[in-house]
């Protein structure tokens, strides 16, 4: 019997989707600074980052949805080739794309540190979670209440300390595994956390989107401060181990799980649905968008507070439409390849 779907993840998900898109239009105008007006860099700060949420609440939901499964091999080495082909696909696609469209050659020594187009790292951090996905489910199911607080208070911990140390230039060689050394695999573990003990600590929906709206102003307020001392934008209280970004983002998660079932109307769902089903070919084909906007249009010459909104919809609305095409295309071309792609 097939498990009910989940609306509130789903919406989780299309939100996320759309706030990827936000992070890398708002990316543009924020590494603007001091050619673009300074409302419109407030304006960019304030959206880039409400809109980092996204990709710790993408880790969250894998971890709410597939901790939870039965320890299966078969379907975790599917997994596991299915992430590498998609990863090979995208990173011999954007090669050519960057030479084409920007002249820029990638250097392949440098794969397994840098992406070719850096938001593939994403794939690269995926792909690591879902080589250890076995374990991983084994392990967590057999963790009481209590260990999965002392897994929070000590992954919270050391998030802090080792970013509190990068920050002054200080960085750890041995870091503690599990608990400290990956802020991703954190935001996994939190989403199977929320989804079997967010229950016993109710905070509210109303509370939790209180704390993001405060948390991300002291965000945009440090990054602030960070610019005007040093005279170039500061991206450093952007970064995904910063905790009060986490915190913006389990506030996001824990939000709207917690709100429980919402009433959608049909419509909304096969919406949700549709989006859904496209959300990771959106997630990486939409920098091929973004970098024709950046190449081919102007787009300081519109406000922030008007472009940043009007090219996140433009850019989403049309890279769900090629993302629609490309997984039909990829729908039919499996029907005629192995079944373990």
């Amino acid at each position: 019997m097939s498990r009910e779907r989940n609306y509130n993840i789903e919406l989780l998900r299309v939100i996320s989707c759309i706030l990827v898109v936000c992070i890398h239009v708002s990316n543009v105008y924020s590494r603007g600074y001091g050619e673009v007006s300074g409302g419109t860099y407030l304006f960019s700060l304030l959206t880039n980052c409400f809109s980092r949420v996204a990709v710790p609440v993408f880790f969250m939901i894998s971890g709410y949805l597939l901790l939870d499964e039965n320890v299966s091999l078969r379907k975790s080495i599917h997994r596991v080739i299915h992430t590498i082909i998609v990863l090979v696909f995208w990173s011999v696609l954007y090669y050519f794309w960057n030479i084409a469209y920007w002249d820029d050659r990638y250097d392949f020594t440098a794969m397994f540190e840098d992406p070719v187009k850096k938001h593939l790292w994403f794939l690269y951090a995926i792909l690591g979670m879902y080589i250890a996905l076995p374990f991983f489910q084994l392990l967590f199911k057999k963790t009481s209440r209590r260990l999965m607080e002392y897994f929070c208070l000590l992954w919270g911990f050391f998030l802090t300390l080792y970013y509190v140390l990068a920050l002054a230039d200080m960085e750890f060689t041995y870091t503690v595994p599990m608990v400290g050394n990956s802020s991703y695999l954190g935001y996994f573990v939190m989403g199977y956390i929320m989804r079997n003990f967010s229950k016993d600590y109710k905070l509210g929906t109303k509370t939790c989107f209180g704390i993001v709206l405060i948390v991300g102003l002291i965000n945009v307020a440090l990054t602030c401060y960070g610019t005007v001392t040093t005279g170039d934008h500061e991206e450093i209280y952007f970064q995904y181990r910063n905790p009060l970004i986490a915190i913006c983002s389990l506030g996001v998660f824990t939000g709207i799980i917690e709100h429980g079932r919402i009433a959608f109307t049909e419509a909304q769902k096969s919406i949700m649905q549709m989006i859904s089903r496209h959300s990771f070919t959106i997630y990486l084909s939409h920098i091929i968008f973004l970098d024709i906007v950046k190449e081919e249009l102007e787009p300081f010459d519109l406000p922030g507070w008007i472009g940043i909104p009007v090219y996140t919809i433009g850019i989403f609305l049309v890279t769900f439409a090629f993302a629609v095409a490309a997984d039909n295309a990829w729908k039919h071309l499996r029907t005629h390849l192995p079944a373990w792609i």
